[in-house]
């Protein structure tokens, strides 16, 4: 939210240049950091409390200092990108990228460790002074230098703070019986596996954003930039289900792993889809409503906006849940290889045809390529048929309801209403729908259980 609010606002009071070239310290470090994590954050949510604890006390004193001499190494690239476009030294930079990728493992502690209020509230403060800094810097003559600067020493606060719930929540678990009988080998295999599928992603996600920023002007980044923005909340939401999952497997029997597994993935599609198509379909029919008036000034974005929507209906479904748990994380890794090479295939022919709106395209062919890859290795690895995976029945009414009922609203609205009003009525219809289909699913779903209840 903090991000989103940030975004709209520094998009209406910076001229585009200025605006690009501040966004681009954020695409550079978030296509660097996975580098600088390597897949650390990641392994800490597959296993339960006890192996976590296990592990870390097994990594020696020369390994630790070998990944601080990693994450400085790629801090230090880092920084140099940002000398020229952000006027501000190196030091400010360097120790904002140690400090990002230090509080990204930290938090992953702390999920495993569910410590919730502790991390409820250190997000809530950080989420409140990113935007007061924000907001101080733009009041007091903006300068690059000055934002980060503070966002450098909020950063420091906020993994000074985890450190301590860290420290406090790994002591409270000492004594947890939840390990996992797992090798090192077999650990350390699926932590490489993971952390070169999570750079890679990474590298899937930003490169465009990332050669946008290095090879164009700074006002084409910026329109770049707002056209591919995640929708907001769903890659957190995807993330927590995701985990939820991996969480609720931790204790269930290797015996009935397979048939746990499929149905907890299918229940997450069907909840999912409940905000994933609402969500999906408002922004399609109202696109240009929602940057003429939330974003004014970048109209040139749509088209890019509009073909990014189409990798929404594969966030209801989160494939590398299912290659964590059951240690299958080469087959998650060369699926990434596959999406970006044919995505970096694709990326000059199409910018070629289409310009920036190409440069979006090319990632959803190779996202959709890399989905049915998915989709055939899962159904081998819990012996099922591909169908199977996923609620088709569910997905396929949602659509037959959702589609019609957007596309309707969305001419009604505009044939009475101004732009404002429409797009407010649009986002009221949205929230209404995605309510009422939380609802039906949960009552379906408990309505479901009890009939099985009573044919055992």
């Amino acid at each position: 939210m903090a991000n989103l609010l940030v975004l709209l606002y520094y998009s209406r009071h910076l001229d585009k240049p200025t605006y690009g070239t501040y966004q681009n310290f954020w695409t550079q470090l978030y296509f660097i950091y996975p580098l600088a994590c390597f897949g650390i954050h990641v392994l800490i949510t597959t296993y339960a409390p006890g192996t976590i604890l296990k592990l870390a006390k097994t990594v020696s004193i020369k390994q630790y200092l070998l990944y601080g001499m990693w994450l400085c190494l790629l801090s230090g690239g880092f920084a140099w990108l940002q000398v020229d476009s952000l006027q501000a030294g190196w030091l400010i930079p360097l120790l904002f990228m140690i400090t990002f990728a230090m509080g990204i493992i930290t938090e992953s502690f702390l999920i495993v460790f569910k410590n919730i209020k502790g991390l409820l509230i250190i997000n809530s403060g950080y989420a409140l002074g990113y935007l007061a800094i924000h907001k101080m810097v733009l009041d007091n003559a903006f300068t690059q230098r000055g934002v980060f600067l503070y966002l450098l020493i909020l950063n420091c606060l906020r993994l000074v703070s985890s450190l301590i719930m860290l420290g406090v929540s790994a002591r409270q678990l000492e004594k947890d019986d939840t390990e996992e009988i797992r090798t090192v080998k077999e650990i350390r295999t699926l932590w490489l596996h993971m952390g070169f599928y999570d750079i890679l992603q990474s590298v899937s996600s930003w490169i465009d954003k990332f050669l946008v920023s290095i090879l164009l002007t700074a006002a084409a980044s910026a329109i770049y930039f707002n056209g591919t923005q995640n929708v907001p909340f769903l890659p957190l939401i995807l993330s927590a289900s995701g985990s939820a999952v991996l969480i609720q497997m931790n204790r269930v029997k290797a015996k009935d792993e397979n048939t746990n597994l499929m149905q907890l993935m299918n229940h997450s599609a069907r909840y999912l889809s409940n905000i994933v198509f609402p969500l999906m379909f408002f922004l399609m029919f109202f696109r240009y409503e929602l940057f003429a008036v939330l974003l004014p000034g970048y109209q040139e974005a749509v088209p890019v906006f509009f073909v990014m929507l189409f990798i929404l209906p594969f966030r209801t479904y989160s494939f590398i849940t299912v290659f964590q748990k059951l240690h299958k994380g080469h087959l998650s890794t060369t699926g990434a290889v596959g999406e970006l090479v044919l995505a970096c295939l694709l990326m000059y022919p199409l910018y070629k045809w289409l310009g920036l709106p190409g440069l979006a395209l090319s990632f959803i062919i190779s996202s959709y390529t890399q989905f049915v890859y998915y989709f055939y290795h899962i159904s081998r690895l819990l012996k099922t048929k591909a169908y199977n995976l996923v609620p088709l029945s569910n997905w396929a009414v949602k659509l037959l309801i959702f589609i019609p009922l957007f596309a309707f609203l969305h001419y009604l609205v505009t044939s009475f209403f101004q732009t404002r009003v429409s797009l407010l009525l649009g986002i009221v219809a949205m929230i209404v729908t995605i309510l009422v289909a939380l609802f039906v699913e949960i009552r379906n779903s408990k309505n479901g259980d009890i009939a099985q209840q009573n044919e055992i």
